[in-house]
């Protein structure tokens, strides 16, 4: 499990606890642990198996009183073992069209439109790299930020790719056009069915909120709306799945190759006003 002590003002740094956490952190991201804290009352294998970790990791450790633990952790189930980790921090726009210009060809960023639920920027963040997006874009107000939760649920993922903290929503996706890139929003009541659509090289991936979708103003800048058929009685999947699928998509359409060119476009072929 993890918490976000920087939400309190006490440190600018995030804790990640419990074993298991811990050791991923270990394992994935060892640059960002600044220190590993292990609790005397945890069983020896336990602790040599950490210390081991941390040896190799070259990440430095302390054994302290459980009483230093719980004071770091309070209330919360750590298992006697804490780590101090780096926060993840935000890129500028301008520095990340800088990146994506030098790096040219098919490009698919993630917009996540105000997603408030950190264990949904973890997943939307693993499935990002895991499927080759260039980057995640997050609003900066209304939305969750990169906390040490959203790095154990990306299993580190958040930290080995770019988020870009923006503050206008439709401007930034105004902007992304004039790159020559097209958006493409996830929305269960749109017409065209994402497999049916000719998705673009260079995409912008809208996933909406939890509960409310895409906003007005981010839909109204979407050149196209594309939906997931399902068949249960549900009747929507969350922002992390419905990321995936359409994230998935766009990787097996790049797997293939596309039958256009670098600007080829989604229904109709024409860019919404």
């Amino acid at each position: 499990m993890t918490t976000n002590p920087a939400d309190s003002g006490k440190t600018g740094e995030d804790l990640v606890f419990g074993k298991n956490a811990v050791k991923s952190a270990l394992e994935t991201l060892p640059e960002r642990c600044s220190m590993i804290f292990l609790s005397d009352k945890i069983p020896a294998s336990e602790r040599d198996d950490l210390i081991a970790a941390c040896k190799k990791s070259g990440v430095r450790w302390q054994s302290v009183k459980a009483a230093v633990v719980e004071r770091l952790c309070p209330g919360v189930r750590h298992q006697g073992v804490v780590a101090k980790v780096l926060p993840v921090v935000l890129t500028d726009l301008d520095d990340f069209f800088e990146g994506l210009a030098a790096a040219g060809g098919p490009a698919l960023i993630i917009f996540a439109d105000h997603v408030q639920d950190p264990q949904n920027l973890g997943a939307l963040a693993r499935s990002s790299e895991v499927f080759g997006a260039a980057g995640i874009v997050i609003p900066k107000r209304r939305s969750v930020l990169p906390t040490s939760t959203v790095m154990r649920t990306s299993s580190g993922a958040i930290a080995r790719i770019p988020v870009v903290g923006i503050v206008n929503a439709a401007r930034a996706l105004r902007e992304f056009k004039e790159k020559g890139f097209w958006i493409m929003g996830l929305d269960h009541s749109a017409e065209d069915i994402l497999w049916e659509c000719e998705i673009p090289e260079k995409a912008v991936l809208v996933v909406g909120s939890e509960g409310r979708g895409i906003s007005r103003l981010t839909r109204e800048n979407c050149d196209f709306l594309v939906r997931i058929p399902m068949r249960g009685r549900t009747g929507s999947l969350n922002a992390a799945t419905a990321g995936a699928i359409g994230m998935y998509e766009w990787f097996r359409t790049l797997s293939k190759g596309w039958s256009g060119t670098q600007g080829n476009t989604g229904p109709g072929g024409a860019r919404a006003g």
